[in-house]
Formats: C-alpha cells, structure tokens, sequence
C-alpha cells in the first residue's frame, strides 16, 4: 500500500486495522511534499514536527485498549491557511498579517483533531481569499496540479493543488461563492461544500 495514492476513507481503515500506522502515512505525505511542493507552492507552510508528534501520538492510542477512536485517527490532512491552526501563522495572504500566528485552533481545525486528524500544514491563499485565483502577495503563485501553464483556482487553490497532486489525501477549505468547487474542477478532484451547520 502506498499511502500517498489511498483515499482518506482507506488510510483511516487501514491505519484502524493495524496494516499501516499513522507514522507511516505521515512520512509518505511529507516526501511527497518534499519533493513535489516547490514548483506548485500548494503548501506554504509545512510542520513536519508537529505532524509527526501528532502521528506516533495516534500510532501509541490505537494500541491502547478501550480506545475510541475518531473516525480520522491517524489520517494525514492539509487546512486552508485561512485557518488558525494553534501556533503556525494564519495571514490569509494579507501583508498586515504576515507575522500573525494563531493561539488556538479555529472550531473546525478543533472538530477535525478531535476527530484524529494529523495536519500536515497549511494551503497556499489569494490575498484575504479574494479571488479566482490564487497568487498571494505572501507566498507566490500556485500553479495548476496538471499544467503549470494554467491556474489552480481559488480561493481554496492551494488545497486543490495538495490533494490533486497527492500531497495530502484531504483539505479543510471554505466555499462562500465556489472557493472549493472552483479549484476542485480546475484541478480535477472532487470538492463538497456542505449546507450551514452539517459539518
């Protein structure tokens, strides 16, 4: 099994079972990320440590009898960087913000841990999510998962970019007027943006 080209649903069953420990996804995702990130910029900031505290913790709780576990424990992700994510930057792109880093998770990056979910870092954003696009003041362009020569849509653009190019199996993004649809199709990959309040 390579865990890079699993969908999340099989990593999470496979991680559950004991044929793959949390570690190991991790570790493929962050390869990947190593090697295929820089000419795509999907990810702009990346935390390798945290993921991989994150991923033994997961490993050590599964072994544990009695355990609940959620139903993404273990599971490698990739969050907007719109989002606050306790102690890594969130800027939305925007220079005023550019030293900005969040003391605490937002809900949904809350719910999505409690869940069991390992975040592999953060996607690249157009400034304050304001675009079709995505070209940050912060970070640079992401390019298009198939050609570079196209873009990647926006605003979520960078998580579309992650998950097409299987440098995450999973992206928290946020969708007012097609900020996931948008990159989703431009990307090739399958987006959900759910009714008020279901997740």
């Amino acid at each position: 099994m390579n865990p890079v080209f699993e969908t999340a649903t099989r990593l999470a069953r496979a991680i559950r079972n004991g044929r793959l420990s949390s570690v190991e996804a991790t570790e493929a995702h962050l390869q990947r990320i190593a090697r295929l990130n820089g000419p795509i910029n999907a990810l702009v900031i990346v935390d390798r440590d945290g993921a991989l505290k994150a991923a033994r913790a997961a490993d050590r709780a599964r072994g544990k009898k009695n355990t609940v576990l959620g139903p993404l424990h273990g599971v490698p992700i990739t969050i907007k960087e719109a989002f606050d994510v306790a102690g890594l930057r969130t800027t939305s792109s925007h220079p005023p913000l550019k030293d900005n880093v969040a003391k605490a998770d937002a809900s949904l990056v809350a719910r999505l841990r409690a869940a069991g979910a390992v975040i592999l870092g953060k996607t690249n954003v157009p400034e304050l999510c304001m675009d079709f696009q995505t070209e940050s003041p912060l970070f640079g362009t992401t390019k298009n998962a198939w050609d570079a020569r196209r873009t990647a849509g926006g605003s979520t653009g960078g998580g579309g970019v992650a998950v097409a190019a299987r440098l995450s199996p999973r992206e928290l993004g946020s969708d007012i007027g097609g900020s996931v649809r948008n990159p989703a199709h431009y990307n090739g990959i399958f987006s959900l943006n759910p009714s008020e309040w279901r997740v």
